[in-house]
């Protein structure tokens, strides 16, 4: 991809978990976006799984979910299904790279190995993104060898989340991948996951068996809270009926930041009130969890 072709600015980070909310986002007070939107991921699955860096609680965890099958990404329209298809309902944000590397540094991979990324993908005149995605090509789409090329390629890996790309039609997009069983990319680095031997994936119901405390409801309420914009989390969230009592507090903690939720995602981001109402509009309904 020529200089020309890419995107005039912008990386496009994929959040899946508490950075879609503006109760999950508060920790950057700002973090300005070129664009935000709702996409629908496929081939992949998410849930609670991962031992927090910031509280005794589980965070959400996205992986692959065949291998050798990229995650793809396509933005959310009338037709897109709720919920029922195996997709994930996600958030797009486009950031400049010292935003992204702010993130990445918040997701236990630090901002200056990001900006390596960044200034190698430079050098080659491409998008990180792209950068990124041909070195999971070159792995033959193996999660497991593209980390041990990422590893090699900065000398140095994280167990808590790695960079990974997103097929999008166009410049790849970015998400960040809590490493398991496949590995971080560098023997010495041994994934959170496999540290705490919890490699499986959990709704919020089955996390809450294991962490039922106010940490675990805290970060539940910000992944929740991304209903608020109309994204679905029914893959998380789909057992929890069953669990009135269980339910009725995470409704109750949510239903606590309904009305500051907008006005905090958009000041955080630095959208605007007509941006948002065309980038995240209340119909046809996604949020199946908080509307029963």
């Amino acid at each position: 991809m020529t200089r020309a072709e890419r995107p005039a600015a912008g990386t496009v980070l994929i959040a899946y978990g508490s950075l879609m909310s503006g109760l999950g986002l508060q920790s950057f007070r700002t973090l300005p976006v070129l664009d935000a939107r709702r996409v629908r991921l496929t081939g992949c699955r998410r849930g609670f799984g991962k031992l927090s860096q910031y509280g005794d609680r589980f965070a959400m965890v996205l992986e692959p979910a065949e291998p050798g099958v990229p995650i793809a990404c396509t933005p959310i329209d009338d037709a897109t299904p709720r919920d029922g298809d195996g997709g994930v309902d996600a958030l797009a944000l486009t950031l400049t790279i010292p935003e992204l590397a702010r993130v990445a540094q918040r997701e236990g991979y630090r901002s200056n190995v990001l900006l390596t990324l960044a200034h190698a993908a430079e050098r080659e005149d491409r998008g990180l993104g792209t950068h990124l995605w041909a070195l999971l090509a070159a792995a033959d789409f193996d999660v497991g060898r593209y980390r041990r090329r990422l590893a090699d390629s900065v000398a140095y890996s994280s167990p808590h989340y790695v960079p990974h790309p997103v097929a999008t039609g166009g410049e790849p997009a970015i998400t960040f991948l809590a490493p398991g069983p496949e590995g971080s990319g560098h023997d010495d680095v041994v994934p959170i996951r496999v540290q705490s031997a919890m490699t499986r994936l959990c709704t919020f119901r089955e996390a809450w068996r294991l962490k039922p405390n106010s940490s675990q409801l805290d970060y539940a309420a910000m992944c929740v809270c991304a209903e608020l914009h109309n994204l679905s989390l029914a893959d998380v969230l789909h057992d929890l009926p069953a669990y009135p009592p269980l339910a009725a507090l995470l409704r109750a903690r949510v239903a606590a930041e309904a009305a500051a939720e907008t006005a905090a995602f958009c000041a955080v981001l630095a959208m605007s009130a007509e941006r948002y109402a065309e980038r995240f509009p209340a119909t046809p309904g996604r949020a199946s969890f908080l509307v029963r």
